[in-house]
């Protein structure tokens, strides 16, 4: 109370990123609530990646740096680097600074552990293709994939490592898109998309994955048709946490349209879903001829090919053999 309208330097020792909450919490608050005051702590033990100066593509961070222990990643430490492909953070690694990937345009992947619980403003803003986040999973925190996920309004895969099984889930995309109001002079912003929905579902702890899968449904009268069949094929292939009632769901979705999906898959080219709705083996004989014919009569040549691959492998014509 003495010294609150002076300029304080509060000076705390040994105190890190992994100290309990109740014992950095005090010179916090003093901090927050006195604008003359500043905290300077010192941690012989840890550091903090202050800023990148690579130029390389695919980047895996050690856990430790001249024997100190990364503990986060600095504000701005990789902002800008548009030549990032994919990175990989060391469980470690507790906090994530404010723009801390600001800029990375292409930055497709990016893996962490769920010991991230703390994600600063504006840390993947701009990140436009990241379209891949595997967590790796100690305990029950998804903050830092909540963090991740508010950051990116595309189609993102998020792949989690629980200790007893992996869960692949798909986050469709979603706008932001502003209504001008002309007689009340506002403008309106208004959310375009069910990716905001399913974005909903994951919470400080878990995701809630009941609730992922009653979206289905709902989604597919917004937007959630291009997203829907990797929804469904992720959630079949990878089963975590699916109820009998969501799997029918899913299983009559994918029966009722395959053929509707791979024609869309051939038609775009989209190598990869394909290659995904094979490996489910839910391409029947007659839905395959169905789709054969399409891409020949379009001249889709390469899915074609494919598909004439996946008919020749799994519905070969039986040779008969005869005995003298």
């Amino acid at each position: 109370e003495q010294n609150k309208d002076k300029k304080v330097v509060l000076l705390e020792l040994g105190v890190g990123f992994n100290t309990p909450i109740i014992i950095r919490f005090p010179f916090e608050k003093m901090v927050r609530e006195n604008s003359s005051y500043s905290l300077i702590r010192l941690n012989m033990d840890e550091a903090v990646l202050k800023q990148y100066s690579g130029e390389e593509e695919k980047i895996t961070i050690s856990e430790k740096i001249d024997n100190k222990k990364i503990v986060s990643v600095g504000a701005f430490a990789f902002s800008e680097h548009r030549e990032i492909v994919e990175i990989t953070l060391p469980e470690t690694v507790v906090s994530i600074g404010a723009h801390a990937f600001y800029n990375c345009r292409n930055l497709a992947s990016i893996t962490l552990y769920d010991t991230v619980t703390d994600i600063g403003d504006g840390a993947f803003k701009n990140c436009y293709r990241l379209h891949n986040i595997n967590i790796i999973g100690t305990g029950m925190n998804t903050k830092c994939l909540k963090g991740v996920l508010s950051e990116v309004n595309n189609e993102v895969k998020v792949t989690i490592h629980y200790d007893d099984d992996d869960a692949v889930l798909v986050f469709p995309y979603y706008l932001y898109n502003y209504e001008e109001n002309t007689p009340a002079r506002i403008v309106n912003q208004i959310t375009e998309g069910s990716g905001i929905q399913y974005r909903e579902c994951v919470d400080g702890t878990d995701v809630n994955y009941m609730q992922y899968d009653r979206l289905f449904q709902a989604g597919m009268y917004i937007d959630v048709k291009d997203a829907s069949y990797k929804i469904a094929c992720y959630r079949l292939k990878y089963p975590y946490k699916l109820s009998e009632d969501a799997k029918r769901q899913y299983k009559d979705y994918l029966n009722k349209n395959i053929i509707e999906i791979v024609n869309d898959m051939v038609k775009n080219e989209d190598y990869d879903g394909l290659n995904l709705i094979f490996s489910m083996e839910i391409l029947d004989r007659e839905s395959c001829m169905s789709c054969i014919d399409t891409a020949r009569e379009n001249s889709h040549m390469e899915g074609l090919g494919q598909l004439l691959a996946y008919q020749k492998q799994h519905f070969a014509p039986s040779h008969r053999k005869f005995e003298f």
